[in-house]
């Protein structure tokens, strides 16, 4: 028999599978957000080295309490799966903007994206110096809206697989600011 002439299988592994762990879907009130962070910790961190793909959760959700609209229900996601032995988790969020600051939000994920490239087109090379990265992101950057200077950003860049993906989706209820990153264990 030919190669060619092999019948074709698919062999689905389990590591290609991502699980969702959490779905909450509420205002993103200091209370809800607590609750939901406590879950996921237990969620989470089984060893010391998922502490640093929980502080990218932690990270985010805190975006969600200081910058989502309080009136308007914002929506988080934590799928998980395990690739090579290692836990991988995907974190999604959306919120609404709060009332006129979409243009601040746009400028915002104008000026932060491609430090963020920066940070993970270096991530690779030894010797990145963080710091600097930091520093370049407070003097060239403003403040959010909420009075944030995006150095969060930065932060989730050293655990990301991939660079983290922003950007402002208009739906029937307004402006909304879609989150999306890629993050593992041990990196």
């Amino acid at each position: 028999m030919l190669l060619n002439d092999a019948p074709h299988t698919r062999v689905h592994c389990a590591a290609d599978r991502w699980s969702t762990l959490a779905d909450f879907c509420a205002l993103p009130s200091t209370e809800n957000l607590d609750k939901l962070l406590s879950h996921l910790e237990s969620l989470m961190v089984q060893r010391m080295e998922d502490r640093r793909a929980f502080r990218s959760v932690i990270e985010c959700i805190q975006n969600l309490e200081r910058h989502a609209d309080p009136e308007k229900e914002a929506r988080f996601t934590l799928l998980g799966r395990t690739m090579l032995g290692q836990p991988q988790f995907k974190i999604r969020s959306l919120n609404a903007i709060r009332p006129k600051e979409t243009a601040e939000v746009a400028s915002w994920i104008q000026q932060y994206g491609p430090l963020q490239e920066l940070a993970m087109s270096t991530r690779s090379e030894a010797g990145i110096d963080w710091r600097e990265l930091y520093r370049k992101c407070l003097e060239e950057g403003g403040r959010t809206p909420r009075g944030g200077a995006g150095l969060g950003w930065i932060s989730l860049a050293r655990t990301a697989v991939k660079p983290p993906f922003m950007r402002i989706i208009h739906g029937n209820t307004g402006p909304n600011l879609f989150f999306s990153v890629d993050v593992a264990c041990g990196s």
